[in-house]
């Protein structure tokens, strides 16, 4: 009998990293597991266990030019993913969505009824994104990161699970880590897997003002675009800020740890992060987001009062700067909303998966 899992990724890191972590836990549990990922995916896919195969994919963006390459490069993925389900045969599929899960996706759907394959489909964010959505009447199961099934048409409610995002194993106990009174107050500034210099250049701006106004003694942990460390890493030391920078960091989970306010876009990705390390935040959601699922992602948080936002058209310093004080001098607070984010936390996902694809049976 076949039994074979093939996860479907690509595109960014909040598509990729979840994949790879439940490709790592069916590995764990001896089912035979492989990736398809486009090639900007596999720039995030750093510790999988099992057999990664590549394809070209394209979100058909830019010119006319830029389309008819796009869409080539689409036509080219469709082909190398039907190789690769020919070959592999798989039981089971799960969709992470992006542009690049289209082409295989499309492979798995015309070969479904032939080769009696299961379709599931997981979407990271707060709106079900387009690719998912196209292929949402194919699937047997639809599994959510956020509670969303109100959004969610009635055809596919029986359908949909609330099993929150795929995680790796954390070697840290986070329920008993302290942040606020043992250890230096320290701020994340995350750009998000591509990094943002827009978030790099506000950031500097808040910890300018901060640091002129000398109320409080902060560390800075900095992600910044490659092109901009020099420039930040020059004024940080002008104000004698503590920090440390680079352009990606491989230790975030350690970071993370030690982290007790972040400033960030809000993908995905990020504000899994803030809820599985109960970080308050400030989020900043990136206007040209489809859909406008940035916003939607933070305000999950805004609700439940864990975060607030920052509009980047009408940038609000003082809300950001008097919101770190009062997290900084609140100590109440901050244990409070450490308690509210373990609330909304959807624990071992992966085993929720696990059961649901069929092997409660």
């Amino acid at each position: 009998m076949r039994n074979n899992i093939l996860l479907i990724t690509g595109g960014t890191a909040g598509h990729v990293i979840p994949s790879e972590n439940l490709g790592n836990f069916l590995l764990s549990k001896n089912r035979n597991c492989v990736i398809i990922s486009d090639k900007r995916g596999n720039n995030y896919i750093n510790n999988f266990n099992g057999k990664l195969y590549l394809i070209n994919s394209s979100n058909l963006n830019g010119n006319i030019i830029k389309k008819l390459i796009g869409l080539c490069s689409l036509i080219l993925g469709f082909f190398q993913s039907l190789f690769i389900v020919l070959y592999f045969k798989p039981s089971k599929v799960i969709s992470f969505g992006s542009y690049a899960s289209f082409a295989p996706m499309l492979c798995c759907t015309l070969l479904k009824p032939i080769y009696k394959i299961d379709i599931y489909i997981h979407e990271q964010n707060s709106i079900i994104g387009r690719t998912n959505k196209f292929f949402l009447k194919y699937c047997n199961k639809l599994f959510l990161n956020f509670d969303i099934i109100s959004k969610i048409g009635i055809r596919y409610l029986s359908r949909t699970h609330v099993v929150g995002l795929p995680e790796k194993h954390l070697q840290a106990d986070l329920s008993k880590k302290i942040k606020f009174e043992d250890q230096m107050f320290s701020i994340c500034i995350l750009g998000g897997s591509q990094g943002s210099e827009f978030i790099s250049k506000f950031a500097l701006n808040l910890i300018k003002i901060i640091e002129e106004e000398k109320k409080i003694n902060i560390k800075f942990i900095f992600q910044s675009p490659k092109h901009l460390i020099d420039e930040i890493k020059t004024d940080l030391e002008k104000i004698q800020s503590k920090f440390i920078i680079d352009n990606y960091f491989h230790n975030i989970d350690e970071l993370l740890e030690n982290t007790s306010l972040m400033i960030s876009r809000s993908g995905a990705g990020t504000i899994r992060n803030l809820i599985d390390y109960s970080i308050p935040s400030i989020l900043i959601p990136l206007p040209s987001a489809k859909d406008n699922h940035q916003f939607e992602n933070a305000s999950i948080l805004v609700k439940h009062d864990v975060a607030i936002i920052i509009d980047q058209k009408n940038i609000n310093y003082n809300k950001a700067k008097n919101y770190i004080y009062e997290i900084y001098n609140n100590k109440k607070k901050a244990m409070l909303i450490r308690e509210k984010l373990d609330k909304i936390k959807v624990k071992n996902s992966n085993s929720l998966i696990y059961k649901l694809i069929d092997y409660e049976k």
